[in-house]
């Protein structure tokens, strides 16, 4: 997938029909053809703009252009027509009011996984891997299910159809998926959790999950990737009587991201979008496959920079204030700050389950151009060539999206080996192509038996 497709697909998916203008509403005939003029404009709504700036991708929104014979509608008009930087994509939106915040991120939550919108109890966002596809539960399942079930949580931006896209990638990752959902084996189901990972908190997941799985004699192994290692932490914590064998976290931001960071909202948007845009060029000029989870991953952020473009004030370069974080529920927990008063809350997590993780830290090499410029604008590593200013988000090792020395922190407690599996530094492997690493395939299958 180029990055052509990559931020197409996001427009499609997100931008909604134009509403109806009045002659009066429409730009004059002078200003339609002054040079520059931009005609997508002319729709009536508000728009966020992706444009590349010196190897970083910038959201910058546009408020709706004013009726004809507005004040400031000619400079609205020149300012958007004389922009110098390269628009990368531009994606119109209906305004959203100041209490419509929390809509547009239950919307957008539905975009990114559909499954939602068909949810019922008491199943909640349970599903059952049947062989070929992800389906419903059957009346009274979770009641009549014994022995050995493995459950598997995605994060943010995700949804459950990420893991047999990630395990049918690998010939290795295909091998342990069907062996972990092979009749008669260790487990006597796979089950996927499906969950809103934007308009609300992981501890409001972990609910949600702990009633699903309520009833029956079963004893449950659990799999997170990224924010799903959250709500398996608080499950365990909220839930202290399940019958949790072990709990597996996957690049996990268990002591928060700097992406999440109250002060960094507006760089992370900017972040996530050139992440994307960089891992989906380099994969097009190596003629790979771009990872499964990057399409979500570039919705996600084209989302978040519609329903915030406006209470952000994006490509502005004003301070934000630590409050606009808490705008969106599911990245407030994720804070990689010293007084997250979640995570504080979380932990130390109850004895029972045995508890692993595994991650690593990203480092393109050179010759991968459109990662390492990229990579460099947003990481300091000590006695590394950086660029100083607003791009920095990371001040230590990462894997582009959670700060490595966070996934094996369980408040005061350091996960050592053998429950934490350090990768180490690696060229390929970052946040969203974990489930390709044939060493995270082979942890997994060592202790999924």
């Amino acid at each position: 997938m180029t990055p052509q497709q990559l931020w197409a697909d996001a427009r499609e998916q997100l931008a909604e029909p134009a509403t109806a203008r009045t002659d009066d509403a429409r730009a004059s005939i002078q200003q339609r053809r002054r040079r520059g003029f931009d005609s997508a404009r002319d729709d009536g709504r508000a728009a966020v703009r992706l444009v590349r700036d010196d190897g970083m991708l910038r959201w910058v929104y546009e408020p709706p252009a004013r009726p004809r014979g507005a004040s400031g509608a000619r400079r609205s008009w020149r300012a958007v027509g004389l922009d110098p930087r390269e628009t990368v994509e531009r994606i119109p939106f209906p305004e959203l009011g100041e209490n419509a915040v929390t809509a547009g991120l239950q919307r957008l939550d539905k975009h990114l996984n559909p499954v939602l919108g068909e949810l019922t109890a008491p199943a909640q966002g349970l599903r059952r891997w049947d062989g070929q596809r992800w389906a419903p539960l059957p009346a009274g399942f979770m009641a009549a299910l014994q022995g050995r079930v493995l459950v598997l949580v995605h994060g943010t931006f995700s949804a459950s159809a990420m893991y047999a896209k990630e395990f049918a990638a690998t010939l290795e990752g295909e091998t342990l998926f069907e062996r972990l959902g092979a009749p008669g084996g260790a487990y006597a189901a796979v089950l996927a959790f499906d969950h809103p990972t934007l308009s609300v908190a992981p501890w409001l997941n972990a609910l949600a999950l702990r009633d699903a799985l309520a009833g029956g004699t079963a004893e449950f192994d659990f799999v997170g990737h990224s924010r799903g290692g959250l709500v398996i932490s608080w499950l365990l914590r909220l839930a202290p009587d399940l019958r949790a064998r072990q709990a597996l976290f996957v690049g996990s931001p268990l002591a928060g991201t700097s992406l999440a960071a109250p002060d960094k909202l507006r760089q992370a948007l900017d972040t996530l979008a050139s992440f994307a845009d960089a891992v989906s060029e380099a994969a097009s000029k190596a003629g790979k496959v771009a990872p499964p989870g990057l399409q979500p991953l570039a919705l996600g952020v084209s989302g978040l920079a519609c329903v915030l473009g406006k209470v952000l004030e994006l490509g502005a370069r004003t301070p934000l204030a630590d409050a606009a974080v808490g705008l969106v529920p599911g990245l407030l927990a994720q804070g990689r700050v010293g007084n997250n008063l979640e995570l504080a809350q979380l932990y130390p997590l109850p004895a029972g389950a045995e508890v692993r993780a595994i991650g690593g830290s990203y480092m393109p090499s050179e010759v991968n151009e459109p990662l390492w410029k990229f990579w460099k604008r947003v990481t300091h590593l000590k006695g590394q060539a950086m660029y100083y200013g607003a791009d920095l988000v990371f001040g230590q090792a990462n894997d582009l999206v959670v700060d490595s020395d966070s996934m094996n922190r369980l408040g005061d407690q350091v996960l050592a080996a053998p429950h934490w599996e350090d990768l180490g530094t690696s060229a390929e492997t970052h946040h969203t192509n974990y489930f390709q690493d044939v060493r995270v395939l082979n942890w997994l299958d060592a202790r999924l038996r």
